[in-house]
């Protein structure tokens, strides 16, 4: 991160602790910033702000603070409470769980810093995302497959969704995550007994934005389903033991 980046973030961080007050309990660096992949043609600066109550009173004030801030680079923040973030542990232990592995504190204390994710949770999850992403992959196809564009988009949108659930598969393994996602891509797949070539290309289709043309769409579209029906059945057969 370079010295202007810092910069800019430290300084939007002092507008949040100033219009929360003491309603803030803590903000946090996460996203492809805190996990070292950021780049700045292509990725947004991603603040979560955990707040002590939600005081929805002064979201419309916030709106606009949010809208300045998108101009110069930043997501729309996420705020949450300290007290969501601990009932939905159960709910969201992926998300969370990206969170927990690659963040960084830039004011208050740290909730991730000692915050449990049951395993069970996190299998639960992973194959409920694997599924409804098998699904709508199919279903897609049917739907666009004369619209070469549209899969390419679709295919290269699948990424983060895989990138999650290799991420918790190898944690539930009993494995420490990487930070960079074609590592996690490639020994997720290898965990799950995939061709991980195919995610390489799909996170390659992603990361530098190439065309496909409608054979090389289909074919890999086709490739990805074949992955997909196997990942689904090794979801099938995965237990946790906690």
């Amino acid at each position: 991160m370079d010295d202007k980046l810092r910069a800019n973030i430290e300084t939007t961080a002092e507008l949040w602790k100033r219009f929360w007050g003491g309603n803030l309990h803590s903000l946090h660096l996460y996203g492809s910033l805190a996990r070292g992949d950021w780049a700045r043609k292509s990725s947004d600066v991603n603040l979560l702000l955990v707040l002590n109550e939600h005081d929805y009173g002064r979201w419309e004030d916030a709106s606009a603070l949010v809208r300045r801030k998108q101009r110069k680079g930043f997501a729309t923040p996420l705020m949450l409470t300290l007290r969501y973030i601990r009932s939905s542990l159960d709910v969201y232990p992926i998300e969370l769980l990206d969170i927990k592995l690659f963040h960084e504190t830039l004011s208050g204390e740290d909730p991730f810093a000692g915050l449990e994710i049951n395993p069970k949770h996190l299998r639960l999850q992973a194959e409920r995302e694997i599924k409804g992403k098998w699904v709508a992959l199919r279903e897609a196809a049917l739907e666009l497959g004369g619209n070469t564009p549209a899969m390419r988009d679709l295919l290269a949108m699948s990424v983060p969704t895989w990138a999650a659930v290799f991420q918790a598969l190898i944690v539930i393994d009993g494995g420490e995550a990487p930070a960079d996602k074609r590592e996690v891509l490639r020994r997720g797949a290898e965990l799950a007994g995939l061709d991980a070539d195919v995610f390489a290309r799909l996170a390659k289709l992603r990361r530098e934005r190439t065309s496909l043309n409608r054979r090389a769409s289909w074919a890999l579209l086709k490739e990805t389903l074949v992955q997909l029906d196997k990942l689904a059945a090794y979801a099938d057969t995965l237990t946790v033991s906690v």
